[in-house]
């Protein structure tokens, strides 16, 4: 159920996408989203989008907050990027005790986080020692919530437990230098810091919120989100290699790229990955939110969102790849826009979530029957 479809949060998310797509190039320079495009962030709608009602969220419907992304990404895909981890992030507070979640969300929260579990999480008196860097924590510059994955005992044999940090007791190191999505300031953050022990949550675990937002995967909603990502930016490969094709003279032959065939074929096929990608991704992500309304997603509807998820990703990144070969030369300069969607999606393509891990568990799935709680 949706709970809130108001205008001004709909206009803040369309105020988001034309700041950032106004001020990408800051990005591309600085490492960083422009100070207006993270203001225009935490003032839209997304950060609370997956906000528990109880905790003054919106608590959207699942294809609300991807459309939302999407939108961002068709902009910038760094800012894109940003809200596809900040807009999700807020159903973990539906793994905790309502008046603990209310507690830790405050006024406006913005969740990020790192699941990488490379910290050290220690029993100390009442409470849990957490210490530890964490790299790849996007949108660093503006959460007031971090998730932190850490083992949940000391032989690391355990599955991770996520630990709830407010920022104030978090150390930034502005270290970000990848090359793509080079405005998603995705930060290494540090702590040595007492947290306590209801302040961690497992993502496996069921929710302790009510709502079909929460009966969807929470995987499936996180991988969703990245794959979005991945579509606009295959999409804006498309639409900057027409414009280069149609007007790049060649060298030899005349008139414009786009009459050759080779550059038409290969168009035609990265258009076709797209398509064949994004029709995989809605028909997977509708009948699981279907499933989520009705009451419980199945495990292969669990499997097969993954599946969708990944293969956008990789659709993309193919694209990109192929569309950037097919203009030859022509590509390489940046004012082209094609050799940032190629670098953005082989980034996009390198996240746990919609690499080989995603597959490897859809496939153990469909072969042996086993169900991974992280599907």
């Amino acid at each position: 159920m949706t709970l809130v479809h108001d205008q001004p949060a709909l206009v803040a998310v369309g105020q988001l996408s034309r700041t950032a797509g106004e001020h990408r190039e800051f990005g591309e320079q600085h490492g960083t989203l422009h100070p207006r495009v993270w203001e225009a962030l935490t003032a839209s709608a997304l950060p609370r989008a997956a906000v528990p009602a109880d905790c003054g969220g919106l608590q959207w419907d699942v294809p609300q907050i991807l459309a939302a992304v999407r939108e961002v990404a068709l902009a910038d895909p760094a800012a894109g990027w940003v809200a596809a981890i900040h807009g999700p992030a807020g159903a973990f507070l539906s793994r905790l005790p309502a008046q603990v979640a209310r507690d830790l969300a405050g006024a406006a929260p913005v969740v990020a986080g790192s699941s990488l579990p490379v910290g050290l999480a220690e029993r100390e008196g009442d409470g849990v020692r957490l210490r530890g860097r964490w790299p790849l924590v996007t949108g660093a510059p503006v959460m007031t919530l971090a998730a932190l994955a850490a083992p949940a005992d000391a032989s690391g044999t355990a599955a991770p437990r996520w630990w709830l940090v407010p920022r104030g007791q978090l150390a930034v190191e502005e270290d970000w230098d990848a090359l793509g999505l080079r405005g998603s300031a995705s930060y290494t953050v540090a702590c040595d810091t007492l947290v306590p022990p209801a302040h961690s949550i497992s993502l496996t675990d069921p929710p302790l919120a009510d709502g079909a937002l929460y009966r969807y995967p929470l995987y499936g909603l996180l991988a969703g989100c990245i794959a979005e990502v991945a579509r606009a930016t295959g999409e804006r490969a498309l639409t900057a290699f027409a414009t280069l094709a149609s007007t790049t003279a060649t060298r030899y032959g005349s008139g414009p790229m786009a009459g050759q065939p080779a550059v038409q074929t290969a168009f035609d096929r990265a258009d076709g990955r797209l398509r064949a990608a994004a029709g995989l991704l809605d028909a997977a992500t509708g009948t699981a939110w279907s499933s989520a309304l009705a009451g419980q997603v199945s495990p292969g509807q669990r499997a097969l969102l993954r599946t969708a998820c990944c293969q956008m990703a990789e659709a993309a990144e193919q694209a990109c790849r192929t569309l950037f070969d097919a203009a030859g030369a022509a590509a390489i300069h940046r004012a082209a826009g094609l050799e940032g969607c190629w670098r953005d999606a082989l980034t996009i393509s390198r996240h746990a979530l919609v690499a080989a891990r995603g597959h490897q568990l859809a496939g153990a799935h469909h072969l042996t029957a086993t169900t991974a709680r992280e599907l």
